[in-house]
């Protein structure tokens, strides 16, 4: 049996990632985390496709979420792992993404990760 696929959290602030992160795991989700959007790219390129999601915040330092999420598409890489913005102005997000309203929806959150990361 293969090992189970990696959720990425892509949030600059600290305490809702790590958060985030402490009960996905509790769920039984491999997680890993970057604190922007630079980091999460990286971390995409070394997981490769091991990564099933990626929760993307928008409003951060370095590259932001619309930057990550352009380059996720040049890349060709929307198909490989899957996006959901997380965001408190869902309006902002870019077109045609899937979007989790900040408070996340933990059990909602959780089913689209089942359905997400059970199909790799």
């Amino acid at each position: 049996m293969s090992e189970r696929p990696i959720v990425v959290i892509v949030e600059d602030e600290e305490d809702s990632r790590e958060i985030l992160k402490e009960l996905l795991e509790y769920h039984g989700h491999r997680v890993r985390t970057a604190a922007n959007g630079q980091e999460a790219l990286a971390l995409l390129d070394e997981l490769g496709d091991r990564a099933c999601v990626m929760l993307l915040d928008l409003f951060m330092p370095v590259l932001d979420g619309w930057q990550v999420y352009e380059q996720l598409q040049a890349r060709g890489m929307l198909g490989t792992v899957a996006v959901l913005i997380t965001t408190s102005a869902p309006h902002r997000a870019p077109a045609g993404a899937a979007v989790l309203e900040k408070p996340v929806d933990i059990p909602r959150l959780l089913e689209i990760l089942e359905e997400r990361c059970a199909e790799r």
